[in-house]
């Protein structure tokens, strides 16, 4: 059996903006039949942030270029170039890019609908839906 083969050029991904300064590419997810991850690139502007969240899976960070402080629970780590982020379903986080260009991640989640809940709020949404918006700043 064979399953579900896409080329999926950066070009040709449709660009998602998730407020000012934080655009999303989407690689593969339901609408490329995926079953069990979703994938893409985010671009952050400098001085963007994405808000203490969660996920109800498993996520992977890869920063491509540029750097991120990324904060886990109350633990602050930079991670330039090729460094990676495993972070556990329900773990709090937080991406902020504090440097003098854009950020380019690759990320990867362990379900192809996930989830993001906003601590402070405490609002649940699905990862790239038209709800999935917040003040970057």
């Amino acid at each position: 059996m064979h399953g579900p083969i896409h080329l999926r050029p950066f070009k040709s991904l449709d660009v998602v903006r998730r407020c000012e300064g934080i655009e999303n590419y989407v690689i593969a997810g339901p609408k490329q039949e995926a079953k069990s991850i979703k994938l893409g690139i985010t671009r952050m502007s400098p001085g963007t942030s994405v808000p203490l969240h969660s996920h109800n899976c498993e996520e992977v960070v890869t920063i491509l270029e540029g750097s991120l402080d990324i904060m886990l629970g109350d633990k602050k780590s930079t991670c330039g170039k090729y460094d990676s982020y495993f972070i556990g379903s329900n773990v709090p986080h937080e991406f902020c890019n504090t440097g003098e260009i854009d950020a380019l991640l690759m990320v990867i989640y362990g379900s192809s609908t996930p989830s993001r809940t906003f601590i402070k709020s405490g609002q649940t949404v699905l990862v790239g839906d038209e709800n999935d918006i917040f003040d970057a700043s």
